[in-house]
Parts: C-alpha cells; sequence; structure tokens
C-alpha cells in the first residue's frame, strides 16, 4: 500500500512539472503572439504608406525604373506580410493545442490526487483496524492474565 501512495505521490507532482512546463511555454508564445501582431501592423502600415507614396509619384510623373523598384518592393513586403500571417496562424494552432495539453494535464493531476486521496482514507483505515487488533489482543492478555 505505501508503494501506491508514494507512486500517486510522484505522478501528481511529475503532472503538476508538465503543467507548469506547459504555462511558461504558453506564456512565451502570447508573447510571441503579441510581438509578431506588433510586427505586422508595422509592415501592413509601411506597405499602405509606400503605396500612397508610388500613386503620389504617378500622379506627379515617375520613371519607368522608379516604377519597377516601387513595385518590387511593394510586392515583396506583400510576400512577407503574407508569411507574417501564416506564420501566424501557426502560432495560434500551436497554441490552440498547448491550452488543450494543459487542460489534459490539468485533469491528470485531478485524478492522481483524488486516487491519492482514497488511497490516503484507505492507509488510515488499514492503520485503525491494526490498532484495534493490537488493543484488543492487549486487552485480552490482560484479562487473561488476570483470571
Amino acid at each position: 500500500m505505501k508503494s501506491k501512495k508514494i507512486c500517486f505521490l510522484i505522478l501528481e507532482k511529475i503532472e503538476r512539472k508538465k503543467s507548469e512546463k506547459i504555462i511558461i511555454d504558453i506564456q512565451s508564445m502570447f508573447l510571441k503572439k503579441k510581438e509578431n501582431d506588433e510586427q505586422l501592423k508595422l509592415l501592413v502600415e509601411y506597405e499602405k504608406e509606400y503605396i500612397t507614396k508610388i500613386k503620389n509619384q504617378l500622379l506627379l510623373g515617375i520613371f519607368v525604373y522608379q516604377w519597377k523598384n516601387y513595385n518590387n518592393f511593394i510586392s515583396v513586403l506583400g510576400i512577407i506580410i503574407h508569411n507574417h500571417r501564416i506564420m501566424l496562424e501557426e502560432n495560434k494552432k500551436l497554441i490552440e493545442k498547448k491550452m488543450s495539453s494543459w487542460s489534459k494535464s490539468q485533469k491528470k493531476i485531478k485524478i492522481w490526487n483524488h486516487l491519492n486521496s482514497i488511497n490516503k482514507k484507505k492507509i488510515l483505515k488499514i492503520k485503525k483496524i491494526k490498532e484495534q487488533i493490537i488493543n484488543d489482543y492487549h486487552v485480552q492478555l490482560k484479562f487473561s492474565t488476570k483470571g
């Protein structure tokens, strides 16, 4: 019985450490997501700014090589923004996976805790029964020595 008690405690501790690690991972992912969101906003604003610049330049007159440079830069910026959005979606999926694994870990912790408490109650009952048996033997011994 004692080995079960120790086993349940060890399993609960292991699961708690796993859960803490997952929480740290989730926090770092949220920070990364926040940084990526800010970067994406900057990139989108940068793209808008360059598009307005090229429109203004087109109205005033622009050389072909300048237009090609602006156009190439804006297309590269669009590709970067698209890749950044894909990366944000992947990060979002990872966060969801971590959240579900954290939830599973919390359920396991509750299970191990419950099994541990049940085991403690059983051990207490066994101890009480053993004490009662010892007391009964002691009382019988007293009566047999008096009689």
